[in-house]
């Protein structure tokens, strides 16, 4: 036993001296960076979205780096910066946490120009007791930034319009009230439909067109757009290269089946604020039926809710929303007899423990025209339900400690070309949609 725990020691210590180089060379790296300007972006929600449409914009005029993927932990944030290069005129960077610090050391080694924050909501509630201690540790973000630079807030939020009190640089805001320096109005998302919406600044208007599904999404386009006028983009400019954003992989990602069904992936994220906006998606949507299908919710907005009547809240919210629900994970029978005590038929509703038993399921109940939303939690690995309808996959894990999606993953093995179907597949239905 005591060699065993001088061995996780060792390893724990040669894992700390290499996150301490990295970040040594990574702050060394970045104070010769000096011509490069440094754009970093957090929230609880979305920063992901945000720093694609603000990378796509700058890089239509400018050199351009920014956070491979959503590599924003603190691995991630280093790293990304020593993938900068002098030549970059602009390098934008995504910030996360899962812990208090977190943000606050990845900005001290930043340094940002400009940043962005978006949202405050329920994420990591093992670690933030409250959404204040959430508010502060995004707040942090901005105490790095320099008297002469620039800080982008989203006025909806309240705990992040906050943030804008005793702010030594110049604060901008964006939002859907008129006012700010960066609004929307005109917002329309309904699925066949992608995101539209009309951007005003105080003395221009222009209309942006995404490949986005949900309206939650604007807040994102607009930080975006907003990020890139600062650094001296023209709002028409950028409002056309927001056009070419595609959904991030496994966040309300529309994919084409074979059979043609629709699936849209949004097994990534599982915290409950994603997990609504997403059902609503699904409920304002038209389609010839409506199916959802999923395991469970993280960051619950009632931490005491014990995990089966979590789950029959999830069954009646299903019953809802959607004329077909299947449900994965050890609670599942909870979901489905709420579900069916609300109204949906028995034979629309089934619940499974085992992942490849609900795939084969749905790949023998969906047909031409249904829409399927794929919701879950990073951990539960929901990804394969969907590459199961395209042919077989290798890994049907019960357990599995990796935290990132299936696609990324080698024990997938697939028996067909995984990057057509990421690339290609549900972007005709998209592109149809906004013509």
């Amino acid at each position: 036993m005591s060699y065993r725990v001088r061995a996780i020691n060792v390893g724990a210590l040669l894992w700390s001296c290499r996150l301490w180089l990295l970040y040594a060379l990574a702050y060394l790296w970045r104070r010769l960076l000096f011509r490069t300007t440094f754009i970093a972006i957090t929230g609880s929600v979305g920063k992901t979205t945000a720093k694609e449409c603000m990378a796509t914009i700058l890089s239509t005029q400018f050199s351009t780096a920014s956070t491979l993927n959503n590599q924003n932990d603190r691995y991630g944030v280093p790293r990304t910066m020593l993938r900068v290069r002098p030549w970059h005129r602009f390098a934008v960077i995504e910030m996360g946490t899962d812990g208090p610090g977190l943000i606050k050391r990845s900005a001290q080694l930043v340094s940002p120009h400009v940043a962005i924050v978006l949202t405050v909501v329920r994420s990591h509630t093992k670690v933030f007791s409250s959404l204040e201690e959430i508010a502060a540790e995004k707040s942090s973000l901005l105490d790095a930034v320099l008297p002469s630079g620039l800080a982008i807030l989203n006025a909806d939020d309240s705990r992040v319009r906050l943030m804008a009190s005793s702010r030594r640089c110049q604060v901008k805001t964006f939002g859907l009230s008129a006012g700010q320096d960066l609004w929307a109005d005109e917002v329309s998302s309904a699925w066949p439909e992608t995101l539209t919406f009309r951007v005003h600044t105080r003395s221009e208007v222009e209309w942006v067109r995404t490949k986005l599904v949900g309206r939650h999404w604007t807040n994102s386009v607009l930080a975006g757009i907003a990020g890139a006028l600062t650094c001296g983009v023209s709002l028409k400019a950028a409002a056309a290269a927001v056009a070419n954003v595609e959904p991030f992989p496994a966040r309300m990602q529309p994919i084409k089946l074979p059979n043609g069904a629709t699936m849209i992936r949004d097994e990534l994220n599982g915290s409950y604020d994603t997990w609504q906006a997403a059902v609503k998606v699904l409920g304002d949507s038209q389609a010839a039926r409506r199916v959802l299908v999923m395991s469970d919710v993280s960051d619950w907005h009632k931490k005491s809710m014990k995990a089966r009547d979590r789950n029959k809240e999830l069954g009646r919210i299903a019953s809802r929303v959607a004329e077909v629900a299947i449900f994965v994970g050890e609670h599942a029978h909870h979901a489905v007899k709420a579900a069916v005590a609300a109204g949906m038929h028995p034979d629309s509703v089934d619940g499974f423990t085992d992942l490849l038993k609900a795939a084969e399921h749905l790949k023998s109940e969906l047909r031409h025209g249904d829409l399927v939303l794929l919701r879950g939690r990073a951990t539960d690995h929901l990804s394969r339900i969907c590459f199961a309808q395209f042919g077989e996959i290798g890994c049907w894990k019960t357990h599995c400690g990796k935290t990132i999606v299936c696609d990324h993953c080698d024990e997938l093995s697939p028996g067909f070309d995984l990057q057509v179907i990421k690339k290609g597949a549900g972007s005709e239905r998209i592109s149809a949609s906004i013509g």
